[in-house]
């Protein structure tokens, strides 16, 4: 049988076990009302427009400003002639919001997940991953196991004493790695930040923390998981998205020490081998929260966005898809 006979072979397979996945195509902006080809008006209870930011019209209104100012893309990567000046004003920005040092944006969280065990790690070196990860944690450390022969462990989903045991495994290895979800998308909670900061410092570990679902929707000002526990700048490394709460498009950084951001620019291949991310929301900047209709923004302390509501802070984040809409303090 031929390649593509084998394919769909396997297709058939998918749709027999009811697992093909049908591409929905909405002919509209992505909203909690959207027009979808072949259904008509539909309502979304199922996207990651947390803060509904997709189709603010001051976000759009940005997009298009940045369209005139630098063009349709960096048609480069960023070592070589792809960096723009809002490049170093979004990376400013997204690093003081998660309360780190330094940050550097990616086309994507994978790729940023992607580029970094697989840079940071080495043969001698430990990963320590939570069960219940996302995909493009478990797929980082497969690359990095593949490429560096690093050593991996999973420890069962939020359990500490099983997570200090894997510690007490890797002795004195040079570098230890957990690596871990701050919001688990599909199960709704929320990682024991408090707990994995003492075991990472106890044991002389790197906590790195994706914090996808988090940002924009945890915390007093929507700054994420490292916020709802009252501990921003107290984690190692935070990977996050533009794709979710702050307006849906694309792109993704790693945020940490400069150091780490420093050595990600030499190294990371995902970002050294790709194009640079294209101009998009969220603002760098914006004005104060004062002003009539505040453009949805990234500041020191807060998202800005047109519309503020307040919700309860608890140990699970089974109710993102309402998602508040943090306002400045």
């Amino acid at each position: 049988m031929s390649f593509f006979g084998q394919l769909q072979d396997e297709l058939t397979g998918f749709r027999k076990d009811g697992v093909y996945k049908r591409l929905n195509y909405l002919d509209s902006p992505q909203d909690r009302r959207v027009k979808m080809e072949g259904r008509g008006e539909v309502v979304i209870l199922s996207s990651n427009n947390y803060l509904g930011l997709c189709s603010v019209p001051e976000v759009v209104q940005a997009g298009k400003a940045a369209l005139d100012h630098w063009g349709a893309g960096t048609a480069s990567v960023r070592f070589i002639c792809g960096t723009f000046t809002v490049h170093r004003e979004l990376e400013h920005a997204l690093a003081t919001f998660v309360g780190c040092e330094s940050s550097l944006t990616y086309v994507s969280c994978w790729n940023a997940n992607e580029g970094l065990c697989a840079t940071v790690l080495g043969e001698s070196d430990w990963v320590i991953s939570d069960q219940l990860n996302h995909a493009s944690i478990i797929d980082s450390i497969r690359l990095a196991k593949a490429i560096t022969k690093c050593q991996t462990a999973v420890y069962r989903h939020s359990d500490m004493a099983d997570l200090e045991e894997k510690l007490r495994a890797a002795g004195n290895a040079r570098r230890k790695l957990i690596f871990t979800d701050g919001v688990f998308s599909m199960e709704g909670d929320i990682a024991k930040l408090p707990d994995l900061v003492a075991l990472a410092r106890k044991y002389d570990a790197v906590l790195a923390v994706d914090d996808s679902h988090a940002t924009g929707v945890l915390g007093k000002s929507g700054r994420g998981t490292a916020e709802h526990y009252g501990m921003l700048g107290e984690v190692d490394i935070i990977t996050s998205t533009l794709g979710k709460a702050l307006g849906g498009s694309a792109g993704g950084f790693t945020a940490g020490a400069l150091a780490l951001t420093d050595y990600l620019t030499q190294r990371s291949r995902p970002q050294l081998f790709s194009n640079a991310l294209p101009r998009q929301s969220p603002p760098a900047r914006s004005p104060p929260c004062a002003t009539s209709t505040p453009i949805p923004s990234l500041s020191a302390g807060c998202i800005r966005t047109p519309a503020t509501s307040t919700s309860s802070s608890s140990h699970s984040a089974s109710s993102h898809c309402r998602a508040r809409r943090p306002s400045c303090r």
